[in-house]
């Protein structure tokens, strides 16, 4: 049984993914919202299937235009419709194909709003609700994954290999220069500090309790084919 399991986010168009999914357990692919169609989606779960990654969807506020990584205020059904419909357009391919949603996980600034806003993590929720028995990939102590726990949703706590954090757990803003983990000896550090002693080292310096089960690793990171190898190897 592996020390940690590994994620990447695919179906981005980055051009990398059947470098990336040998050394990867599980897999979300983008639906629509951010960017993604039913060729790139078809595409991705067939390769899901050849090395048997669990399939994600990975949803996302509807902004292709700043591939989903700008804060946004919708109203909750409205935002709750988008992601029901991005979700449903991958189910629908992966019932042709003959594969099964594992997972869902939110993309970008939806991901970092459902951390702390309760209305964007309510609308997640209810969201998941619509899909039983799949889990939702989200940050431990949460708003949204707290609120999922309480609704009996599956939760799976997810941590970033690749990103530095904010003392207070939050992702460190891509603005900042070193927010980016490109170094795989780094990575697998942090890794191996949040598995073996549940704790993480901020971006200034700050260590604090961290929990995760599974971890990410973006492929748009230029090293993400040479983190996702090392850590296979040495989990």
């Amino acid at each position: 049984m592996k020390r940690w399991l590994i994620n990447c986010d695919m179906g981005e168009k980055i051009g990398n993914d059947h470098l990336l999914m040998p050394y990867i357990q599980s897999c979300s692919i983008a639906c629509g919202g951010h960017i993604g169609d039913a060729d790139s989606m078809s595409e991705t779960v067939q390769l899901a299937q050849k090395y048997q990654v669990e399939i994600g969807a990975h949803p996302s506020f509807p902004d292709q235009e700043n591939f989903g990584r700008k804060p946004m205020s919708m109203a909750s059904d409205t935002l709750i419709d988008s992601l029901v419909s991005q979700i449903n357009s991958l189910e629908k391919v992966c019932s042709v194909i003959g594969a099964r949603l594992s997972h869902i996980k939110p993309h970008g600034a939806l991901y970092n709003q459902a951390i702390t806003d309760l209305r964007t993590a309510g609308a997640v929720v209810q969201v998941m609700k619509k899909y039983p028995g799949v889990t939702l990939y989200a940050p431990w102590q949460s708003v949204v994954s707290e609120l999922a726990q309480e609704d009996g949703i599956p939760v799976k706590f997810e941590g970033f290999a690749d990103r530095r954090y904010e003392h207070d757990g939050s992702l460190a803003p891509r603005n900042n220069s070193d927010s980016v983990i490109s170094n795989p000896k780094e990575a697998l550090s942090q890794v191996k500090q949040i598995t073996k002693y549940h704790k993480l080292t901020s971006i200034d310096g700050i260590t604090f309790d961290f929990e995760a089960e599974t971890f990410c690793v973006h492929g748009d990171n230029p090293e993400a084919v040479a983190i996702v190898k090392l850590l296979s190897e040495k989990s």
